[in-house]
């Protein structure tokens, strides 16, 4: 059975990759800097995986760490600032790369710097393949196949009773000092600030809710494998007061970015790091998820609707599975791309049932 790595294994979102594994009786291995929290999580587990030690700032340590993988899930961030190592590292090796990030930023500098070298060497690259952007890549290639071409998409987001993990909430404040960008007009443009959201009834559903736009990964990855596209956006649903202030954060960004700057925006995560902490198991289990692709096509307006019970345990089960079939050679192809276009939508998605996910085509 062809061995899996677990970069950052012991972090939050880590174990749950390492639990969905578990599940899912894959071989693999845990990789990080601490030796001793790898091996008390090592006996913690049933299959008592092998530890390796791996700094992403020691290009050594990575190359020995990806010595006989054939993926990688890698969940060490803010990734705009740890993750292109270890990327880089992986298509170096031919060693199928997959990871949790929710940063724009990153992402496009990974398909920029890394998409010919990955084809060069066979492997497939899949950044966001966690609960954030994996469901928006996988309804829009539903809709894609089933109905399409695809002209526009629209990915929301809805979260009940949401709480940030400690990487979660250093890299939104990360995300501060940086452009937001929409695919509008069949080009990457400034996300559009409203100072006010709006109100959204999607077909099927009893209630609206109100929808802000996000500078989501999905909005700058799905044009890149979903060539007749002309506008892609991702939004955040919210109660309307939540959604107000959101909008009012998002609208006034681009002058945040130029006050706060880069020094200030880093002792922040700093101090995130240090006062913050991350959702316990039962507040993480009451953290339901709905995900709504609306796209338009010449035959008109398809939406498709993916839900489950823990956003966090989602995103593990998702990373795992991603990184699983990469392993089993199940890819369509080599390159930075997103999940939709390197595996098959309809499959994986059933195949998620195990862990709580429901989906169907509206």
């Amino acid at each position: 059975m062809e061995r899996i790595l677990i970069l950052g294994a012991t972090g939050y979102t880590g174990r749950l990759v390492a639990e969905a594994l578990e599940s899912l009786g894959r071989d693999y291995v845990i990789a990080g800097r601490n030796l001793q929290a790898l091996e008390q999580l090592s006996a913690d587990l049933p299959s008592r995986p092998e530890v390796r030690i791996a700094d992403v700032g020691d290009a050594p340590s990575l190359q020995r760490a990806l010595a006989g993988i054939k993926a990688v899930v890698n969940t060490v961030g803010p990734f705009r600032r740890l993750g292109l190592p270890v990327v880089r590292a992986a298509v170096d090796l031919g060693v199928h790369y997959v990871d949790t990030t929710g940063e724009q930023s990153f992402q496009m500098q990974v398909y920029d710097e890394l998409h010919r070298h990955a084809i060069a060497t066979a492997c497939t690259v899949i950044t966001g393949a966690a609960f954030e952007y994996t469901f928006s890549y996988l309804g829009a290639a539903l809709l894609h196949e089933r109905c399409g071409p695809l002209l526009t998409v629209s990915c929301y987001q809805l979260t009940d009773n949401f709480y940030a993990s400690v990487g979660t909430a250093k890299s939104a404040v990360g995300m501060l000092g940086e452009e937001f960008l929409a695919f509008r007009e069949g080009r990457l443009t400034p996300l559009p600030s409203r100072w006010q959201p709006r109100r959204v009834l999607f077909p099927g559903e009893r209630e609206s809710l109100w929808a802000v736009p996000f500078p989501g990964g999905d909005a700058v990855m799905l044009p890149l494998d979903i060539q007749t596209l002309q506008a892609a956006t991702s939004y955040i649903l919210l109660p309307q007061w939540p959604a107000r202030m959101l909008a009012l954060v998002a609208a006034t960004q681009p002058y945040l970015r130029k006050v706060l700057g880069d020094g200030l925006l880093g002792r922040a995560e700093n101090a995130l790091g240090r006062l913050h902490s991350d959702p316990p198991r039962e507040q993480r289990h009451g953290s339901p998820w709905t995900v709504f692709v609306h796209a338009q096509s010449p035959s008109g307006s398809h939406l498709c609707r993916m839900q489950g019970a823990d956003t966090y345990a989602t995103s593990g089960a998702t990373a795992a599975l991603t990184a699983t079939w990469l392993a089993e050679g199940r890819a369509r192809d080599a390159g930075v791309m997103t999940t939709g276009k390197a595996l098959p939508a309809m499959d994986f998605l059933d195949a998620l049932a195990p862990f709580g996910v429901r989906w169907e085509l509206r």
